[in-house]
């Protein structure tokens, strides 16, 4: 287990009071920590859930990588969170799917395994689609 990077493991998130230019008056808040939904930490990876969420499991394409994911806004679990970070970074730096994966990164928020995610980004986007730098060859121009 590791501490949330957005509550650093406090479980909820605190907001000061504010007067807004208008006058209004809005008092201090306090409410669960919407990246770890309140629990304050982040259990260590699963890797064989990841994959198993990730990988079509019968049929022609068995052992390949999903072409479409269940939205990660109605997920039940951290597991399936990072499964679909994973799922749409592999896809992002395998080539399949190039446009910028702004959800997945909003998803993963705070997660203080990021890093390690990413590495099992590139091991699958190297294994399904034979590459990882994919992304990064079409958006260099804009990046660099």
């Amino acid at each position: 287990m590791r501490p949330c990077e957005v509550c650093k493991g406090e479980k909820i998130l605190k907001s000061p009071g504010f007067t807004a230019v208008s006058g209004e008056v809005y008092p201090p808040t306090e409410r669960a920590c919407i990246s770890c939904e309140g629990r304050g930490e982040f259990p260590e990876i699963d890797v064989a859930n990841i994959l198993k969420r990730i990988l079509v499991s019968q049929g022609k394409n068995k052992g390949k990588v999903k072409a479409a994911f269940p939205s990660p806004f109605r997920s039940e679990s951290v597991n399936a969170t990072r499964a679909y970070y994973v799922w749409r970074m592999a896809r992002f730096h395998g080539g399949k799917d190039v446009t910028m994966p702004m959800t997945a990164s909003m998803m993963s928020r705070g997660d203080p395994f990021r890093d390690e995610l990413d590495a099992i980004v590139d091991q699958v986007a190297k294994a399904a689609f034979g590459t990882d730098l994919a992304a990064a060859l079409r958006w260099k121009g804009l990046l660099y």
